[in-house]
């Protein structure tokens, strides 16, 4: 993955975003969300921590890229 994010960093990132959003989305389904037991609890729980942990991922991301930029300027030709 550093690879990829070395050498396209805004795809990888928006990609994360796109994750990230549609598994918020998806866990604010009110029958996802609200649900008490079954495969709707599982489901919502897979939705908001996996939203979690690619949020989490995009900030990690962003970070390294923002470091890696600042370390190393390109040269404006």
């Amino acid at each position: 993955m550093k690879q990829l994010l070395r050498a396209h960093p805004l795809p990888v990132l928006g990609g994360l975003l796109a994750l990230a959003f549609v598994l918020f989305m998806l866990s604010g389904i009110p029958a996802l969300k609200d649900a008490q037991h079954g495969w709707y609890l599982v489901l919502g729980d897979i939705c908001w921590f996996g939203f979690l942990l690619s949020a989490l991922a995009f900030v990690v991301c962003g970070g390294y890229t923002m470091a890696r930029r600042a370390r190393h300027p390109r040269s404006a030709l």
